[in-house]
């Protein structure tokens, strides 16, 4: 079986490697929904009727947003904050100058967006290193829709920053930002 989706429910748990610690789902719990981003778990109640019930999360996203997933499919689909030893991928990776990505538009915009989607936070530093170096480059310019992307990259990154090290977003950015600043060196 493929350990990427190998996922363990423990009694309220959900054990999903590799992650190195559970995804409790519990009230006040911070965690990652993909490409949406961190978010707070805000209620956990049961829905529907007699046999019919079942468990759901409440989770709670920047901007005001609102998702309610069943406990399974949250199990599957939601991620703890990333560790310190993840952030310190993304500082690594953010310092690094970008390898030259895809040439073609469409299979770079392709795994862009799925690096999006994913959440992972080594994924979305990713994104950022390579938009910062295409618009660093001799044209200087990202499509329309690679700026969008990289932006939404930033933007996910940034909060999930923030949350893992308790400082403000715009706090988040500037660190993004200053880590940028050694691969242009």
């Amino acid at each position: 079986m493929n350990d990427r989706h190998d996922t363990t429910r423990v009694g309220k748990a959900c054990r999903t490697r590799p992650y190195t610690s559970p995804v409790e789902l519990a009230v006040g719990d911070l965690v990652v929904y993909g490409g949406h981003g961190a978010g707070r778990v805000v209620a956990r109640e049961q829905r529907g009727s007699g046999e019919t019930r079942h468990d759901v999360i409440v989770l709670q996203l920047p901007g005001g947003l609102t998702v309610t997933l069943p406990v399974a499919l949250a199990c599957d689909h939601l991620r703890p904050l990333a560790s310190e030893g993840e952030m310190a991928s993304v500082q690594r990776t953010l310092r690094t100058t970008a390898p030259p990505c895809e040439p073609v538009w469409l299979k770079r915009h392709k795994a862009t967006r799925a690096k999006l989607a994913a959440g992972q936070a080594i994924g979305l530093a990713e994104v950022v290193s390579d938009g910062n170096r295409r618009a660093q480059a001799a044209s200087g310019r990202l499509s329309i829709g690679e700026r969008e992307l990289y932006v939404k990259a930033r933007q996910l990154l940034a909060n999930e920053i923030a949350l893992v090290r308790g400082i403000q977003p715009a706090n988040a950015d500037d660190w993004i930002a200053n880590q940028l600043t050694y691969a242009s060196h």
